[in-house]
């Protein structure tokens, strides 16, 4: 083919792609709900973006679905899949939405940014270039409903639990007047923003020009903890952590079936900040010593983006689900006795429920984190 017949081949291709994002339902999103599902899709509104790079199409979506619960229960949380093809993880992607409280027949915005890869030679197809279906929807019964291909229910209850025991914990404030304990908690009036870490689970061999050093991994022990972390070790290359360690001990009667160990760590300045979990699915008897371990490499990243070199280590049982299907999560007092620094505390205890709370209560005040309360005790009933 001469050059010129590629670019009049690249050309048409281009305005072919551009027909199928002019029209409605657009040609390149489609939802895939089934017809018992508890939501549907009302409508979408944004901006997406294609180019192309070789072979591909890259879709970038700045979309927001907006959904409407058509159940007869109350939905606290929910998690999308978004495909553009499913040969490779470029090509899909999903948004997990905790901290929802939608009662039947309410409409409610699900942002989604992402940006995924998918074949040009699929853009023939009759099929749209982005499919929207529903992986796992929670109720406030804590029933859940969907194929779950991402298990993605055991995130949602971790979530539901977490969101619960912060509403118990700031309506006890409130309840008992103890309005600066209130404002300190929800970091009011304060714009230092959390110390969090984006946390990336890297597969095969790495490069990296950073020295490597052996680090100790340090555990952060929660009294009433089912599952406790003793020790571990992990080689350590700038802000890369490979091959992490960490042994563990089921302190409880009960089998345990995965545990979710979080994160904390330390820049090279002495700051400390938390970062995700990640869960192992290896099952532990009752009275019982494991390990679990991990042959990739965790990344950790700076919020602005900036390198970063990571001093020590430290690691905490963020949940644990036992054989029953039952989870557990640290309780506040659990996270008051694991540590002394006020601020380390907020981050360990902060959930995106505290986070919305918190904007809620910025804008409205005590009558309206009284009021949100309210609605969302009476939802879960």
């Amino acid at each position: 083919m001469s050059m010129a017949s590629k670019f009049r081949f690249l050309c048409g291709l281009l305005l072919c792609v551009s027909s199928m994002f002019a029209e409605d339902k657009g040609g390149w999103l489609d939802w895939q709900f089934p017809k018992d599902s508890p939501v549907l899709m009302r409508d979408h509104k944004g901006l997406t973006n294609v180019t192309m790079r070789g072979p591909s199409m890259i879709v970038e979506l700045h979309e927001t679905l907006i959904l409407i619960n058509v159940g007869k229960k109350p939905i606290c949380g929910l998690t999308l899949r978004v495909e553009a093809q499913d040969i490779t993880p470029w090509g899909k992607g999903s948004v997990i939405k905790p901290s929802l409280f939608v009662l039947p027949g309410e409409e409610f915005p699900v942002k989604v940014d992402m940006q995924l890869m998918r074949p040009i030679a699929a853009a023939k197809s009759e099929s749209a270039m982005v499919q929207v279906s529903l992986d796992c929807a929670l109720f406030s019964d804590l029933k859940a409903y969907g194929p779950d291909k991402l298990n993605s229910r055991r995130t949602l209850m971790v979530y539901e639990m977490e969101a619960r025991r912060d509403r118990q914990f700031l309506g006890r404030l409130l309840d008992s007047g103890k309005l600066p304990e209130l404002r300190a908690e929800l970091n009011f009036g304060m714009q230092d923003p959390i110390r969090q870490l984006g946390l990336e689970l890297l597969r095969g061999p790495r490069v990296s020009s950073s020295r490597e050093q052996s680090l100790a991994v340090n555990p952060v022990n929660f009294p009433k903890a089912p599952v406790q972390p003793l020790s571990g070790a992990a080689q350590v290359a700038g802000n890369e952590v490979r091959a992490p360690r960490v042994d563990i001990r089921n302190v409880s009667k009960l089998h345990v079936m995965s545990v979710a160990m979080g994160w904390i760590v330390r820049d090279d300045h002495g700051t400390d900040f938390v970062a995700g979990a990640l869960t192992s699915r290896s099952p532990i008897g009752p009275v019982q010593t494991s390990s679990i371990s991990e042959s990739g490499t965790l990344r950790f990243s700076l919020p602005t983006g900036q390198p970063m070199i990571i001093d020590r280590l430290m690691t905490f049982v963020n949940d644990v689900e036992f054989a029953d299907g039952s989870l557990w999560i640290p309780s506040r007092d659990d996270i008051d006795a694991a540590t002394q620094d006020v601020t380390l505390r907020r981050e360990l205890a902060t959930s995106p429920e505290e986070q919305r709370l918190a904007s809620i209560y910025r804008r409205d005040g005590t009558a309206g984190l009284k009021k949100e309360l309210k609605r969302v005790s009476l939802s879960n009933e």
